[in-house]
């Protein structure tokens, strides 16, 4: 896997041009994805020590240089009828007010709690749910976001087949669903300076960006990389193109290295996969992904990237046997205590040195970390 990942990126790499030798190159944005924050966290973003962890964090992420932050900020967590919610949207304007102070913008995403997964405390909260229902709650939702919060950037519905599989709503998979759902959230909706995206997973039909762009009224076509086996960063492009000919930004809003060779099912909710990014012999194809991300932005015009485990950027741990028999939530807490140590003491993982330099406009060789 790790021989053929890395081939797929060496190949990629050599059509595109260096950062120094790009013609009519952008600089986008980097974001990495603020974990601490994260909705599917649940009761636990509400315990004395979520706070200080997202400061400390954001702290560290800005010594690298990110220049934005995004998180999961899922339906229905705001719902006036759902458990805590007046407490939720009290921690996340705490979270939007620090990373503004630090001069970080911000991305909330509203888009559907990972419930009965290993991603997620919650259980059972779609049960009996129909379209009608989520498109009028969903919107509510999103008009709260945009008005209590004021972020600079809102991701909408951006993996059609992921919402569609965790809500029970097959309908979501459809492109003309997400059209209608999207102009009936964005209906009387005061933006203010807010711009506003939707779009799929590079791994789903460009056909969605395609209609999104079209037939909307938002402000970005969201894209999330994680496959690179198949025709998905074909799709990226094709979907970056549609979003400029319709006269829209383009963003990577969610990205990271999938570590499979034949993506099965849904890409989004695989614990399976995703385990596997702790471990540190992975690191210089990570580099690899980087620098394909920011030099398909560059050529491609797309305004942000993001990417999605930041905890690697602050450390990994050694491949053991037993790391790989735990559960998931297991070995990710262990993994995640690492880290934690590691932003106490200012510490960062090769990676996260290499994209400090990569944000500075170096393109450091990928790689020097050893496998």
């Amino acid at each position: 896997m790790y021989q053929t990942l890395e081939k797929i990126l060496v190949a990629e790499l050599a059509k595109l041009p260096t950062t120094s030798n790009a013609v009519d190159a952008v600089q986008p944005l980097v974001s990495v994805d603020l974990l601490p924050a994260n909705a599917n966290r649940g009761p636990d973003l509400l315990l004395p020590t979520t706070l200080p962890t997202v400061r400390l964090t954001l702290d560290r992420l800005k010594t690298i240089g990110i220049q934005s932050v995004k998180f999961d900020l899922a339906y229905p967590l705001l719902r006036p009828d759902f458990p805590h919610a007046a407490a939720y949207l009290g921690f996340y304007k705490q979270v939007v007010q620090e990373a503004h102070a630090r001069g970080i913008k911000v991305m909330p995403h509203v888009a559907v709690l990972f419930a009965d997964t290993p991603f997620s405390l919650f259980q059972g909260i779609y049960q009996g749910l129909d379209l009608e229902r989520f498109k009028h709650e969903y919107r509510d939702m999103v008009h709260l976001v945009i008005r209590e919060l004021h972020p600079d950037f809102l991701d909408l519905l951006t993996e059609p087949d992921t919402h569609a599989r965790l809500t029970g709503l097959k309908e979501l998979n459809q492109p003309e669903t997400i059209v209608e759902v999207i102009q009936f959230a964005l209906q009387d909706l005061d933006r203010g300076k807010t711009l506003i995206g939707a779009g799929s997973g590079s791994w789903s039909p460009p056909a969605f960006a395609e209609a999104i762009a079209g037939q909307t009224t938002v402000d970005y076509i969201s894209i999330h990389v994680y496959p690179i086996t198949g025709s998905e960063l074909a799709n990226v492009r094709t979907m970056a193109r549609m979003a400029h000919e319709h006269h829209k930004q383009a963003f990577v809003d969610e990205a990271w290295l999938y570590k499979v060779l034949q993506p099965g099912g849904n890409v989004a909710a695989t614990a399976s996969v995703f385990r596997r990014d702790i471990y540190s012999f992975w690191q210089p194809l990570d580099e690899k992904f980087f620098t394909l991300m920011m030099r398909l932005a560059k050529t491609e015009h797309i305004g942000l990237v993001s990417f999605f485990w930041s905890n690697e950027l602050f450390a990994y741990l050694d491949y053991a046997l037993e790391l790989d028999q735990m559960p998931y939530r297991q070995s990710n807490q262990r993994f995640t205590q690492t880290v934690f140590r590691n932003m106490m003491y200012g510490k960062l993982s090769p990676v996260g040195e290499y994209l400090q330099q990569t944000i500075k406009g170096n393109e450091p060789a990928t790689g020097s970390s050893g496998q």
